[in-house]
């Protein structure tokens, strides 16, 4: 479904932020493939009719959930036909366990709330490395298993990641791959005064809530920044970076740019 602009949401009723990556210029001045690659939050937010019907017409034929386990057995993606679904957490603690998104959890203790404000970067930091959910995308990706969906529960933090990666991989500027990113703010409205509200009533001081509502519901040019600049530090180029991670190489590299840039 081509779009306006690069980058502008699709008209789901109750899906905000679903968003493809087609139009953003890559490597020779080519674009990024219309129809390719979409990101969104979770499937279950697609509860109409209207909304099914809009989904069903993408042609999706392969879905990446990036949540944990327990945020799919709340929430779980329904059943689309032709559509394989699956199952890839994207955030794993250092000892290869899934961490528990759950944010009513995170926000009974000093820890979790702690870990939403002041480890975010971190966790940016440590998404591009050793991770099998992204190593699956990309092997989906080389493998020709389009149109792919990946998503995660606001559609923005492991999603975010992902596009990202995908994009540089296919020679989209570090500016356009930001912008892409903080389009999140601007998609996401619902319900960030109710957030900060809720927050406030739990007992958080005023400046801590707005600080915990802006990075549950939105995103900052930092936190992408600290996943961009991870990589950078750790290898000579996105080139090297994507091999060692991904086993993709110069060839398979040129073949998913001829693929996937028009």
């Amino acid at each position: 479904m081509q779009q306006e602009r690069p980058g502008a949401p699709l008209p789901f009723e109750a899906c905000e932020n679903f968003r493809e990556l087609g139009g953003y210029t890559g490597c020779g001045g080519r674009h990024v493939k219309y129809g390719a690659f979409y990101r969104s939050p979770a499937l279950a937010n697609i509860k109409t009719p209207a909304d099914r019907a809009r989904f069903e017409a993408l042609g999706v034929r392969t879905v990446f959930d990036f949540r944990s386990e327990k945020e799919r057995t709340l929430a779980p993606d329904p059943d689309f036909p032709g559509v394989v679904n699956i199952p890839a957490s994207a955030m794993l603690a250092e000892d290869g366990s899934e961490v528990d998104f759950d944010l009513e959890k995170l926000l009974r203790s000093e820890d979790g709330i702690r870990m939403l404000t002041e480890g975010v970067h971190e966790s940016y930091a440590r998404l591009p490395f050793g991770n099998p959910a992204y190593r699956a995308l990309f092997g989906a990706i080389r493998a020709g298993q389009t149109p792919i969906l990946f998503h995660c529960t606001a559609g923005k933090d492991r999603t975010g990641v992902a596009a990202a990666l995908i994009l540089k991989a296919l020679g989209v500027s570090r500016e356009d791959i930001v912008e892409d990113y903080l389009l999140t703010n601007a998609c996401r409205t619902t319900g960030r005064d109710q957030f900060r509200g809720m927050l406030e009533r739990a007992g958080l001081p005023a400046a801590q809530a707005q600080q915990v509502t802006e990075i549950a519901t939105g995103v900052r040019r930092e936190s992408i920044e600290s996943a961009l600049d991870a990589i950078e530090e750790k290898y000579p180029s996105f080139e090297e970076y994507l091999r060692a991670e991904f086993e993709i190489g110069a060839a398979e590299l040129e073949d998913i740019r001829a693929r996937y840039l028009v």
